[in-house]
């Protein structure tokens, strides 16, 4: 009979998990919609570009990962899900690892976190990014 209870109870336990984690994830995804439309133009004279592709810097946080649910999302076994966190405050762009196994840096130096400036070049795995205002990625 106590092994009937205890399967009982792991199966329920395990149905609790599986529903507190959809709950999560749906949470996250309405999250992430609801931030789509609020993203203001805070730094969105701002861009990422690597050849061929250029990435909008227009909002105030920017995940950088290989993960679906970052908000630029690069596609390299190197680059980890959660690599790096793009932050504006007052106009000054800062990029910090958040808990990547290969690092990030910054005009060839590895850094934890760095403040960005024009044209600087970042290396996420194997991607390098350049980050310049908008109006100079037909320049490059």
């Amino acid at each position: 009979m106590s092994d009937m209870f205890n399967v009982m109870l792991a199966a329920i336990a395990a149905c609790l998990l599986d529903i507190c984690a959809l709950a999560l994830i749906f949470t996250a995804y309405r999250e992430r919609i609801a931030g789509k439309k609020r993203w203001s133009k805070i730094g969105g004279d701002m861009v990422l570009i690597e050849p061929g592709i250029t990435y909008p810097l227009e909002c105030d946080e920017i995940i950088i990962g290989r993960h679906a649910s970052a908000d630029i999302r690069l596609m390299d076994m190197s680059v980890s899900r959660y690599h790096a966190l793009l932050t504006v405050c007052n106009g000054v762009w800062t990029i910090s690892d958040i808990g990547s196994k290969s690092g990030i840096y910054v005009n060839g130096s590895r850094v934890k976190q760095a403040r960005l400036c024009e044209n600087d070049v970042i290396k996420l795995g194997q991607h390098k990014l350049t980050i310049t205002k908008r109006r100079n990625v037909n320049n490059v």
